[in-house]
Order: C-alpha cells, then structure tokens, then sequence
C-alpha cells in the first residue's frame, strides 16, 4: 500500500470524524467535549476497534457509545436512519477501511 493511499484514508477518516461532530451538534447543540469524557473515550475505542477489524470489539465499542450519548445527553431512540448514527458508520467504516495506525 503506497503512502498517497494511506493519506488518502486518514483524510477520510478525519473528514468522518467531522461528519460525527457535525451530526452530533446539529442533534443534541454546541458540544465541549474533550479528550477525557466518556462520550470522546467511547468513539475513539469504537474507531480503534474498526481499524483493527474486531467485529467483537465494534459491538462492544458501539453499546459503549451507545451508553455514553444517552448518558451525556438523556435517553435518546437512535434509528438507523438517524444522522448521529449514520455519521457514526461512516467513521466506523472510514476507520476500518484505513486500518491500523503505523
């Protein structure tokens, strides 16, 4: 795999990551979120978990975040059609398809 594909991926995957963001301020309004929050903590694992294709990780990683946006925000019914949850396959998939950080 050549360097331009991988920087191709990792600008995917930064372009998904503001997609998430975007989702979440249009759904839930202005966020401060930082590195140590829960919510930030949860979507990094589930990232990492797709980088390295843990199908069994992923599960884990999205009840994860799944847990930490109705904690941060209140009970919340999540579709599939939802642009929070659509934001967050696209970061999932971004993610797996970039791999493993070198």
């Amino acid at each position: 795999m050549g360097t331009e594909t991988m920087i191709d991926h990792e600008a995917t995957v930064k372009q998904a990551s503001a997609h998430l963001y975007e989702a979440m301020t249009h759904h839930y309004g202005p966020l401060d979120l930082a590195a140590h929050q829960p919510l930030v903590k949860a979507i990094s694992e589930y990232g990492q978990r797709s980088r390295e294709h843990n199908d069994d990780g992923v599960k884990l990683a999205s009840a994860h975040v799944y847990e930490a946006l109705t904690h941060h925000f209140g009970p919340r019914d999540l579709a599939a059609n939802d642009p929070v949850v659509k934001a967050l396959a696209e970061y999932g998939q971004a993610c797996r398809d970039a791999g493993p950080k070198a």
